[in-house]
């Protein structure tokens, strides 16, 4: 059977039209809860929108900054050393067996 031929296949036909039905997604505690946090996290972010002092490297960087964005860059740096610790984490998982 070509894969451009538009005929179902012998497993499409008995599988039937309940076959093809999106998964609903489970409503649990822990995702309500990641809900919950991030709803508050984008509300702290908004209402935190002054100019505040910043200083970076002992004073060489001397500016000042948009605290939402003082934020927004240290969230977006905890999720990244988050994700490069998981992946680390992986990798030294797989290599240890």
């Amino acid at each position: 059977m070509n894969k451009f031929d538009p005929t179902p296949n012998r497993d499409d036909i008995t599988r039937g039209p309940d076959a093809y039905k999106r998964e609903t997604v489970k409503v649990t505690p822990a995702r309500i809860g990641l809900i919950a946090l991030a709803v508050v996290t984008v509300l702290f972010i908004v209402q935190n929108n002054e100019q505040v002092p910043f200083k970076f490297l002992f004073g060489i960087i001397d500016t000042e900054i948009a605290l939402w964005l003082l934020l927004v860059i240290s969230l977006a740096l905890g999720f990244g050393l988050g994700y490069l610790t998981n992946v680390m984490r992986g990798r030294r998982k797989t290599s240890a067996k």
